[in-house]
């Protein structure tokens, strides 16, 4: 079946995005605290704004908001672990997920990653290694 014009078509997983950050080194994981972000190495939360952003790598399923997200590249302000979050965007993300990934800071220029796919990545977002 031909992907109709417009939608997302790279079929890409979650999984094997996540393999391709964590294959470049950005092992670490965060989840969600009130306003900020818990690193899993060092157990400290700290505000959005504090975490450099060096990827965001988004994945939409054609027709399901429920597959809108966004693995985001970070590095954890106070013990430097390299890793990612996965967050919602669009109509079904949550508030706090909306608020964080407007607030960090953006260094998609840095050179660390792929500014909008994952490392290892082909151009089309397929999975190249």
């Amino acid at each position: 079946m031909d992907a109709q014009p417009g939608a997302p078509g790279d079929n890409t997983t979650l999984s094997h995005v996540l393999a391709h950050y964590e294959h470049a080194g950005f092992t670490g994981a965060f989840e969600i605290e009130g306003t900020g972000l818990r690193c899993a190495t060092c157990a400290t939360t700290s505000p959005p704004s504090d975490f450099a952003m060096h990827s965001l790598r988004r994945l939409e399923g054609a027709s399901d908001p429920d597959d809108m997200l966004a693995v985001v590249a970070i590095t954890c302000p106070s013990c430097a672990t390299p890793g990612v979050v996965v967050l919602m965007f669009g109509p079904e993300a949550t508030r706090a997920e909306s608020e964080l990934l407007g607030a960090f800071r953006d260094r998609r220029d840095d050179g660390l990653a792929p500014p909008g796919a994952a490392p290892g990545e082909t151009a089309d977002g397929g999975g190249g290694r």
